[in-house]
């Protein structure tokens, strides 16, 4: 699993949807209470899912990324 970057506060809570760092390109936010439902959501398509198999990995790094915000998951690692 990834590191958990960690980065100051600020003054009003960051929603999911396009975050933007300075000059750097936009991203995604995604807030760990959304990322817990997507995650869910992916697996269960995956697991049902007839898709080829380049597509099934690339959709299984998504869910590991999304499964990387569930604070439960790391335990040991606080």
């Amino acid at each position: 699993m990834s590191d958990i970057r960690k980065l100051p506060a600020v003054e009003t809570r960051v929603e999911t949807g396009p975050v933007q760092f300075g000059d750097d390109w936009p991203g995604t936010f995604i807030r760990g209470d959304n990322a817990f439902g997507y995650a869910m959501h992916l697996e269960i398509i995956l697991d049902a899912s007839k898709a080829d198999p380049i597509s099934c990995a690339v959709l299984r790094g998504l869910l590991d990324d999304l499964r990387a915000s569930n604070l439960m998951n790391r335990k040991g690692e606080q």
